[in-house]
């Protein structure tokens, strides 16, 4: 039976426990001591990894942005400049800067070697849901409750482009590896697709109809995962905009996607689960349990074949997954 290795953090503990498919009695370990009298433990929304510098960032409902040493297991800096709940984080191509969103429309950019806020930008439109960088470049993307997908420039802190979303709520956005490409999708279901040379629409996905949540590109550009309010999450051509294929029908919403390598997708679901993907065979592999909250936030770390999950629960796990 394949062993799936998990490590827990709950801004205060870290949990690590041997399992086979689902997580069973884990030993819990104290790295330091708890929360300051009367703060209470955030729900986690986001999540980014610097790979440079093995450090992960996390933001969540009480505004503040965590950063996480990964090698000496142990927070390194709190930030609090946001006035809102915090609900996307990128790291920039270069890992020297954090880009990160609430849900009030601000936009900061912090200096990650010594955390100063560089910049602050306000959105006109509150429900700002995402935010990502364009891979090797300062441009980063926004999305939120509003018609247009908005692109930005990191150093100047200007406007680059309006794109025009399909709809006026907008939840997902995503890049393509090579950064030709950009998606995003909302409320409608439907996912739009642009050519970023030229910001050019290239295509709509129409989908199930179901509010989009959550897409992912696979490593090789090749494929795009959707992840709706529907029973199914359905992999396409984004070139083409064709269906590959539909993963069998699963409980729950899907609330975040990663790719872990090219043979397995991971959904987040508000079922409490992660659920691992064969993608060839179209089929769920395993499912990963222990959360206790829908899984909002994802990442994969392919160096250490790491699978890092966000919660609703306030905890962040690590997943040692083998592709």
């Amino acid at each position: 039976m394949k062993k799936v290795v998990v490590f827990v953090l709950f801004c205060g503990l870290f949990v690590n426990t041997v399992c086979a498919q689902t997580v069973e009695s884990p030993e819990t370990v104290r790295l330091y001591g708890n929360l300051p009298a009367g703060e209470r433990i955030p729900v986690i929304t986001c999540l980014d990894f610097d790979y440079a510098g093995q450090i992960l960032a996390l933001g969540g409902d009480d505004h503040k942005i965590r950063l996480w040493d990964v090698k000496e297991k142990k927070f390194t800096a709190e930030w609090e400049k946001h006035n809102d709940w915090i609900r996307s984080m990128a790291f920039s191509a270069d890992k020297q800067i954090l880009a990160t969103v609430s849900q009030d429309g601000q936009i900061s950019l912090w200096n990650v070697p010594d955390g100063k806020l560089l910049k602050t930008l306000n959105e006109p439109v509150r429900g700002t849901q995402h935010i990502q960088f364009q891979p090797g470049k300062s441009v980063f993307a926004v999305c939120g409750f509003d018609q247009d997908v908005r692109l930005y420039d990191a150093g100047t802190g200007q406007k680059t482009a309006a794109l025009p979303a399909h709809a006026a709520n907008n939840e997902a956005l995503a890049f393509s590896p090579d950064g030709s490409l950009l998606a995003t999708a909302g409320r409608t279901g439907i996912v739009r697709l642009w050519q970023t040379s030229d910001n050019k629409h290239l295509t709509d996905i129409a989908g199930d109809g179901r509010r989009v949540r959550a897409l992912a590109f696979s490593p090789d550009g090749s494929q795009l995962a959707v992840g709706s309010d529907g029973p199914f999450i359905i992999l396409w051509d984004p070139k083409t905009g064709k269906m590959i294929k539909p993963f069998t029908e699963r409980p729950g919403k899907t609330f975040s996607l990663v790719f872990c390598g090219g043979g397995i997708l991971a959904s987040g679901e508000s079922d409490n689960m992660i659920r691992l993907w064969d993608i060839a065979a179209g089929k769920q592999k395993t499912v990963l349990s222990g959360h206790t909250g829908t899984i909002s936030a994802m990442i994969y770390e392919p160096a250490s074949q790491t699978l890092i999950s966000g919660s609703f629960d306030t905890s962040v796990r690590f997943w040692k997954i083998k592709d």
